[in-house]
């Protein structure tokens, strides 16, 4: 056999996979819907505009730390992670996390999840290197962390591992891998947030790197397990998608582009995900530089976006606002500088109480959060 023909061999095994998995899940797909408060609309209570912002960990932490996460917890409290080491892909990177405090008293010093060694005894298999955690608190309570997992080469040769809390993170379980292919069941990363279903299961955005470039979304179980999974889009170089229900079954994704002569932030709609119904790709007005996007709904139905809105560098981070998820205006830059300077990966979700909750990197030095509220977004426009 020749090398030319690995990829090609990889692909076609990789459409059988995805196709009986499609098939497997396709009863179930058809009865799944989005949890109301993923698209409700809601009224936040009348208050003054709110803007804070502040570092999570504190001065001493790991000399590199990228792709920070954060959920609400059912006190109120939030939970933030990120990934923290010498240097990203560095074998001393452990994944961290944070609990805030009140105001007054920020963060809580930040203690390790998940590391290469607990994982490889887990998982029973070695682990070179940990990326991209992703957190979420399920409806029930229960806080669950999704992270890439790296045993051979890049990431583009990456899987993701599961753990959960059930204590609002101050116990974990055992790490699992997931299963999103049985044939080397490589190249998925994660990056965007998941997604409540009525039943329970959660909806899971991951991509690919490996030959081509795109974006999909997973079904998981309460046990952690995939139950489905579907393609967002056939367009190459669409990554990172965030997924963004809009009623039951309808929902808009947005991606990275990390691919083309179009640098801008690629969005599509998806009439029903459960049923893989996916329309093409668009091209917004926003610049992307290679980036990633976090986007949600904003308590009066439209859209609110972290960005980097240029065509190279990372060197400016800002918000935007929509109606329709397609045209963007922008209203605040968060940070503005100039390379190398790097304010990156946004993770954005919508707090209790009208708030906005925002982490990114900063300088890939140090994880910062924003706190906002709607009436500040008002302000702005």
């Amino acid at each position: 056999m020749s090398l030319t023909s690995v990829p090609s061999l990889y692909l076609a095994l990789l459409t059988v996979t995805s196709a009986t998995l499609l098939l497997a899940g396709s009863q179930q797909r058809t009865e799944l819907r989005f949890a109301a408060s993923e698209f409700k609309s809601v009224n936040p209570p009348e208050t003054v505009p709110m803007y804070a912002a502040a570092f999570v960990q504190p001065a001493g932490g790991t000399p590199s730390v990228h792709a920070g996460t954060i959920t609400q917890l059912n006190d109120g409290q939030l939970l933030a992670a990120w990934f923290g080491g010498a240097r990203e892909g560095a074998k001393d990177v452990n994944i961290y996390c944070s609990k805030s405090l009140n105001p007054s008293q920020g963060w809580t010093v930040p203690t390790i999840i998940a590391s290469r060694k607990q994982t490889t005894q887990n998982l029973n298999r070695y682990i070179k290197k940990l990326g991209n955690p992703i957190l979420f608190a399920d409806a029930d309570g229960r806080v669950w962390l999704f992270y890439v997992t790296v045993s051979v080469g890049g990431w583009s040769g990456s899987s993701i591992t599961v753990r959960f809390s059930d204590d609002d993170g101050e116990t974990w379980s055992t790490a699992n891998r997931l299963v999103t292919s049985p044939f080397l069941n490589v190249s998925t990363l994660v990056k965007g947030s998941p997604v409540q279903c009525e039943s329970g299961y959660l909806l899971l955005p991951v991509y690919h790197e490996f030959v081509r470039k795109f974006g999909e979304v997973l079904t998981i179980d309460r046990d952690g397990q995939v139950v489905n999974k579907t393609r967002l889009t056939a367009h190459n170089g669409a990554i990172q998608p965030w997924l963004v229900p809009l009623d039951k079954q309808h929902s808009k994704a947005f991606y990275r582009n990390s691919g083309g002569s179009a640098h801008a932030t690629l969005s599509n709609n998806l009439p029903n995900v459960f049923a893989a119904e996916i329309e093409p790709v668009k091209v917004t007005n926003i610049p992307n530089p290679d980036a990633a996007v976090a986007v949600i709904r904003r308590h009066d139905g439209g859209f609110l976006m972290a960005c980097n809105p240029t065509t190279e560098g990372r060197h400016r981070l800002s918000l935007a606002v929509s109606t329709d998820g397609q045209n963007w205006t922008l209203i605040h830059d968060i940070e503005d500088s100039a390379p190398p300077d790097e304010f990156s990966y946004p993770y954005l979700i919508k707090g209790d109480q009208g708030n906005y909750h925002l982490i990114y990197t900063w300088k890939r030095t140090k994880m910062r959060h924003l706190a906002f509220n709607e009436q500040w977004v008002g302000d702005q426009l």
